[in-house]
């Protein structure tokens, strides 16, 4: 089924459903990057985005190392004009993001993306404008973040989900993320857009193992992350029948972020750890490669800006499939 024989979407009267693009203004977002397992991250990217791709695209992990992001977006809204009118909102946005390359059969160079793993909010309308736009894969959290005039010392996440898994266990707020800086770390401001980048890129880059596969791909890679955080983004979109086994729609959609505004920049100085609690519903041992318990976060930043997510384009269609699938 094409896009043009669908049939219409059927908004009821007040629907909190937006239209993209999401205008996402006076952001900010600090960002870590904590090392995981290749192989654990390939695996997560095998079950998702290439089982769903079906041949047609192949997703390669291109750093064990994952960009943990906390941001908090203080004016949310659609910029469609049918919805703009309607109001605004605040979210708290908790990503690990995997970096991606994704080649078609025959392809040398890849696309890059980054692909959102895992995503915690705090608001319901940003759950189900983020899931059902995009196919962000957002659950309830509670956080802890620091104010605009603290330094950037303690970061929380806690979710909700079952630990241990158990008849027995009721579905609860449980820890997941403890993150804090070690003694002397310094934020250190600067106006220098290029320069706060070319330190992004040479901290990554500095940081032991961080670059996993094919050498030829790493100069395009940074290139790309040029743009960053305007890059483009890749979901797996999908919603199940009402058994649960199938999928009525399932599709790999992209999306990019285009930065609007660059307000304040800063390179986080210093060390941070992070603490990984057990939590059945939120294995990221196993889905990241993550340790449970204590690992150093590097390249710690944050960025003040104004960015939009424009409208997803499918990559790959794979809610049609023959008989014999």
């Amino acid at each position: 089924m094409t896009a043009s024989s669908r049939p219409p979407f059927l908004y009821p009267p007040g629907s909190p459903l937006m239209h993209p693009p999401l205008a996402l203004d006076k952001a900010r977002l600090y960002g870590f990057w904590v090392a995981g397992d290749l192989t654990a991250l390939q695996t997560s990217v095998d079950h998702t985005l290439n089982a769903c791709s079906r041949g047609e695209l192949h997703f390669t992990v291109l750093t064990h190392y994952v960009l943990l992001s906390f941001a908090e977006i203080s004016h949310a809204h659609s910029a469609y004009p049918m919805d703009i009118v309607k109001g605004w909102g605040k979210e708290i946005d908790i990503v690990t993001w995997v970096m991606v390359g994704a080649t078609k059969p025959g392809e040398v160079w890849p696309t890059f993306y980054a692909y959102p793993l895992h995503i915690w909010v705090d608001d319901c309308m940003a759950l189900i404008n983020g899931r059902e736009l995009y196919g962000y894969p957002k659950y309830e959290c509670l956080y802890a973040m620091p104010g605009p005039d603290e330094l950037p010392t303690t970061f929380r996440l806690a979710a909700k989900g079952f630990q241990p898994f158990s008849p027995r266990t009721e579905l609860a707020m449980h820890p997941l993320i403890d993150l804090d800086a070690k003694p002397g770390l310094k934020d250190e401001p600067t106006t220098d857009v290029t320069a706060w980048r070319d330190g992004l890129v040479a901290c990554m880059h500095e940081t032991p193992g961080f670059w996993d596969t094919h050498p030829a791909w790493r100069k395009t890679f940074d290139q790309w992350f040029e743009f960053f955080p305007g890059v483009d983004q890749v979901f797996l979109k999908q919603f199940p029948d009402g058994s649960g086994h199938r999928a009525v729609y399932q599709a790999i959609v992209a999306a990019p972020a285009k930065v609007k505004e660059i307000r304040a920049l800063s390179l986080l100085t210093g060390r941070y750890d992070l603490r990984l609690h057990a939590f059945d519903s939120f294995p990221l041992h196993r889905t990241l490669g993550w340790a449970i318990g204590e690992q150093p976060a590097h390249c710690g930043f944050r960025i003040d800006f104004d960015f939009n997510v424009e409208g997803g384009v499918e990559l790959v269609n794979n809610s049609i499939v023959t008989e014999e699938d």
